[in-house]
């Protein structure tokens, strides 16, 4: 990159945008139903970004000169759509209704700290699935996260009262982080030779289109209507209308407008680098789960300072 502070000021940007997701999926969740909040979100991100979708399928930069044969072929072949579409589904479709699912069951700061365990994920599965080296720095990382995840977990799953967390709504976020941390490395692997606005857009308007059926047979129009009327402080709006506002940010600048940020950081930096926004992420879910009066336990905050530890670790050579 030309400028050596972007990178950084991109992950900061992009931890504060998708910190803030939890907080928007929990508003929405006030009126439509989790895979309505999921359909919304990327049904929203799809129809943002179909302009570019045309553009790479028939418009301007649909086609290519090939640099050793000098003729012109086109951009994308037909294994290109297919990563492009599985990248959609195992990075956007199956996480999103995950993440909303949970956000049923969980806090959405405890949402948040799950996602920070993305970069360990990434290393794992670039490790058994990718032909990536694992570093002795890496492997103390991921050690790190495991010590974290147990601390979440342990009082839960021994029962300690007053500690209890939801532990299918735990596990459906933490599997939402392993499937990120395998896309990241799908990205970079399968789809490192395609524009970052391709690799953006068709995996949203893919994931949108099968989602638009989702929301036509599950009614959204009528959730909409039968939500609440009471009016939300402090912008003295109906409760269904607060809560579709919150999925056209989630949809437009939490999905959209932050993979085009995301893609970008990709192809100029590593997967690993582009996945350590989740540092930030975490801190900023809680916040907005400590101003929404969220219950934040002990171990909850040695979970998040033990899952930052591992992000540092995973990190440190980049």
């Amino acid at each position: 990159m030309k400028f050596k502070w972007l990178p950084l000021f991109l992950i900061i940007l992009l931890g504060c945008i998708w910190g803030s997701s939890f907080i928007l999926m929990k508003r929405g969740l006030l009126v439509f139903t989790p895979i309505q909040v999921a359909g919304m979100r990327l049904f929203l991100a799809g129809l943002f970004l179909t302009p570019w979708v045309y553009r790479y399928s028939l418009g301007s930069k649909s086609t290519i000169v090939n640099p050793v044969t000098q003729t012109t072929e086109k951009l994308l072949k037909p294994v290109d759509y297919f990563y492009l579409f599985l990248t959609g589904f195992v990075g956007n479709a199956i996480p999103a209704f995950l993440f909303s699912t949970a956000g049923t069951l969980i806090p959405s700061g405890l949402s948040g700290i799950l996602n920070a365990f993305t970069p360990m994920f990434t290393l794992v599965v670039g490790s058994l699935f990718f032909a990536s080296p694992l570093s002795r720095n890496g492997f103390l990382g991921v050690m790190a996260g495991i010590v974290g995840a147990v601390f979440l977990l342990g009082p839960s799953i021994l029962g300690q009262k007053g500690m209890e967390i939801h532990l299918s709504g735990a596990l459906m976020a933490l599997t939402a982080s392993i499937l990120y941390g395998y896309n990241i490395n799908l990205i970079k692997t399968k789809l490192a030779h395609i524009p970052p606005m391709a690799k953006t857009a068709y995996p949203f308007v893919f994931m949108g289109i099968l989602y638009a059926f989702v929301l036509w047979k599950t009614d959204v129009i009528g959730h909409f209507q039968q939500g609440s009327t009471e009016l939300v402080a402090p912008f003295n709006l109906p409760t269904n209308q607060f809560a579709l506002l919150c999925l056209v940010v989630l949809g437009v600048i939490g999905s959209a407008i932050s993979m085009m940020l995301f893609n970008y950081l990709i192809e100029h930096t590593t997967a690993l680098v582009a996945s350590t926004n989740t540092f930030v992420i975490p801190i900023v879910a809680v916040a907005w789960g400590l101003i929404d009066q969220e219950p934040i336990r002990w171990n909850m905050i040695v979970g998040l300072l033990l899952s930052l530890v591992g992000v540092y670790l995973v990190m440190k050579k980049e």
